[in-house]
């Protein structure tokens, strides 16, 4: 299963361009793994964010990818309300987030069913992303 070119895919930034933002500092934490969800999910207008498992201030990060400019983060806990999954900090000097709430994602849903499209599209391509990691890692190892 190959995963789709990101020119035939919708552009979630096309429906959020009205969702409050946020400036941040690097080495600021966005979220931490573990944390109870907060319902929000954050779309990086500029910057580079790095997401991993650990925390970076007590010196056990491990970096599992980066994040920049047009990418989006935090999709399980805005919907499920799952706890955090991974630490997201800022790599850059500076960062500028779009933060998207429970609240907003509904309106925004009801009013353009294509976003809820475009979120699912891309949260099914880092599902096949990860699954196909796990099968890496599984061969290397030999089980």
């Amino acid at each position: 299963m190959s995963i789709p070119k990101k020119e035939n895919r919708i552009n979630i930034f096309d429906f959020v361009n009205t969702v409050p933002t946020k400036s941040f500092k690097k080495g600021e934490i966005i979220v931490r793994e573990g944390e109870p969800s907060n319902e929000k999910m954050y779309f990086i207008l500029s910057g580079t964010l790095s997401v991993g498992m650990g925390s970076p201030d007590q010196r056990n990060f491990q970096e599992v990818r980066k994040l920049s400019t047009g990418e989006f983060f935090g999709e399980i806990a805005l919907i499920s309300a799952h706890p955090r999954t991974m630490t997201v900090f800022i790599e850059s000097d500076r960062a500028q987030l779009g933060i998207l709430d429970k609240q907003n994602l509904i309106k925004i849903a009801n009013s353009n069913p294509m976003f809820v499209y475009a979120l699912l599209q891309t949260y099914v391509e880092r599902l096949i992303e990860a699954e196909q990691k796990l099968k890496e890692l599984t061969e290397i190892d030999g089980t």
